[in-house]
């Protein structure tokens, strides 16, 4: 069997942590690295990747400023989200467009470098709320932490692999194995 194990999936149904959570312009984002910081904690070394599958300059324009030329540049881009098992079987992609223009910036060269890193990372986090509130999904919902999927039938539905029947006692290993993970993430900053 391959796919996404329970503990993977009960670990996608959490919230956003909301130490991870950024504001920019009053909008609430997770930053490129945090992301792919969880992609790394929930999927394993090596069980993801991220591939930009077009880049497009879509302008360039420049303005003086105190005796100084400072250049802004827009691309497009389109980066796709792979995710495998932890034997290396594909599972799921994700692909999403962004475009965005950099500040302006004194050197040229510069201000291409900020223009294509900054689109491809918001393509990447983009691509990534497919994978639901833990990766930002959530903050699409007025900037809200809480998760907006509060189950799946993956967990829930006894035809699923993934299914378990509750148990009246305390966590599971897995459950405080998910546990543990998050506290320790915690404990880093």
């Amino acid at each position: 069997m391959t796919g996404l194990t329970r503990t993977q999936v009960e670990r996608l149904m959490r919230g956003i942590d909301p130490g991870h959570v950024d504001k920019k312009r009053g909008l609430s984002y997770m930053a490129q690295h945090e992301v792919r910081a969880e992609l790394t904690r929930i999927f394993g070394y090596g069980n993801w990747d991220s591939q930009v599958e077009q880049m497009e300059r879509l302008w360039e324009d420049s303005y003086e400023k105190d005796g100084k030329t400072y250049y802004r540049v827009c691309y497009a881009a389109l980066v796709r989200l792979n995710i495998r098992d932890y034997w290396g079987n594909p599972v799921c992609s994700f692909t999403e467009y962004h475009a965005e223009a950099n500040s302006g910036l004194p050197d040229r060269g510069e201000a291409e470098a900020m223009a294509i890193t900054s689109v491809e990372s918001y393509a990447l986090r983009r691509a990534a709320i497919g994978l639901g509130d833990r990766l930002g999904l959530g903050l699409y919902n007025d900037g809200k932490s809480e998760p907006l999927v509060r189950g799946s039938l993956q967990v829930t539905d006894k035809d699923s692999p993934l299914f378990r029947e509750p148990a009246a006692e305390e966590p599971s290993a897995r459950t405080a194995s998910v546990d543990r993970l998050q506290a320790a993430t915690n404990a880093q900053r």
